[in-house]
């Protein structure tokens, strides 16, 4: 194989990968669950090494090069083993179809990933990400090329010194390059939705901020105005939150907002959205929920709230809340309020108690 025709193939190689790493951003940004994420990037990576095989360098006798076996070492990190079955099958598939020394191809094909998997497994820990993981599943892809071994020595001798060789570094250097684009996009990634998380997530609480509860309670006013559909608002208050902070510090003051947190979390749906609202408030947005239904939730709020005994310090804390639940309308300012005003009125009523907006 000549330098020249080498050189093509890296240059053809590396416009394939670019359009893998951008396919594989967009999915990773765009798909949140893990499952449907994995077989979305072994759906792309079965993709690039089809195309990559469609598109060949003719080494000997029904012996090609193509990148299928960069993807592959690399599906067990970035597409899971979901994806990899599946980026692995579709391969195998398109390898048959080609003809020549199919059987091998296609075994190079399943073995290629599984010592990629394997070479992920050291010491019982993934390798971290960086050069010496890079170079191990670099040289990994010299299993791809098992098919030689079946040719006659004469054959795969002159193969292997003209051409295998030469492929097998195009390979490993292909496996650092695709490698580390990769991991600097998914760590991009990562720092993009570390960022949405901070800007959206009370820090305290864990809970969404009062900003993401505004843009969900909005669309469910527009739900209820263009369709009919019920939402509800639960608005709760911890009592004498302030004389726990001036008794006992700011320090325990936070611990039982985050506790009342956790339990408000455990006792709604996933569905609905508990936030912060400000201070010692927190905010439940119930959508597709009746007002009648809601009360139901927040006695289950309450009672979770009241029967927890917190230690804070070696020191047992009782927390009881006011509640007040607001049926959705299409006006959600005019919904708030009237959570605010029966939350008041639960608070003036002796505290530890549901008020329903409608009941005034």
């Amino acid at each position: 194989m000549e330098i020249g025709e080498l050189f093509t193939s890296y240059i053809r190689v590396l416009a394939l990968a670019a359009l893998v790493i951008y396919g594989y951003a967009w999915t990773v940004r765009i798909i949140v669950r893990r499952s449907s994420r994995s077989v979305m990037v072994g759906l792309l990576f079965g993709l690039g090494g089809v195309l990559s095989m469609n598109d060949p360098l003719v080494v000997g006798p029904g012996l090609i090069y193509d990148a299928r076996s960069i993807l592959l070492v690399l599906s067990p990190i970035y597409a899971g083993p979901v994806g990899t079955v599946i980026a692995a099958m579709m391969m195998g598939i398109y390898r048959l179809s080609l003809g020549g020394i199919g059987a091998t191809g296609v075994a190079s094909v399943f073995l290629v990933p599984l010592i990629g998997y394997a070479c992920t497994l050291i010491r019982r820990y993934r390798m971290r990400a960086g050069l010496g993981r890079s170079l191990l599943l670099g040289f990994a892809t010299v299993s791809s090329f098992i098919g030689v071994a079946f040719l006659p020595w004469d054959i795969a001798e002159g193969i292997f010194l003209n051409s295998v060789a030469p492929i097998m570094l195009a390979n490993i250097l292909g496996v650092l390059l695709l490698a580390d684009l990769l991991e600097r996009e998914k760590q991009r990634i990562q720092i993009v939705r570390a960022l949405e998380n901070e800007a959206s997530v009370d820090p305290l609480t864990k809970l969404p901020n009062r900003r993401v509860f505004q843009r969900a309670a909005d669309r469910c006013a527009e739900a209820a105005s263009s369709q009919g559909r019920p939402f509800s608002i639960i608005m709760l208050d911890i009592d004498h939150f302030k004389k726990i902070n001036d008794t006992w510090g700011h320090h325990v003051g936070d611990t039982v907002l985050s506790k009342v947190a956790d339990l408000i979390r455990q006792a709604v749906r996933k569905t609905d959205i508990a936030a912060r609202y400000g201070g010692e408030e927190i905010v439940v947005l119930l959508p597709d929920t009746t007002e009648g239904d809601a009360s139901t939730v927040a006695e289950k709020i309450r009672h979770a709230i009241e029967a927890e005994d917190l230690m804070v310090d070696n020191v047992s804390i009782r927390i009881t809340v006011s509640i007040g639940v607001s049926g959705g309308s299409s006006e959600i300012v005019a919904t708030m309020e009237a959570a605010d005003r029966a939350l008041y009125r639960a608070k003036t009523s002796g505290r530890n108690c549901v008020e329903l907006a409608n009941a005034a």
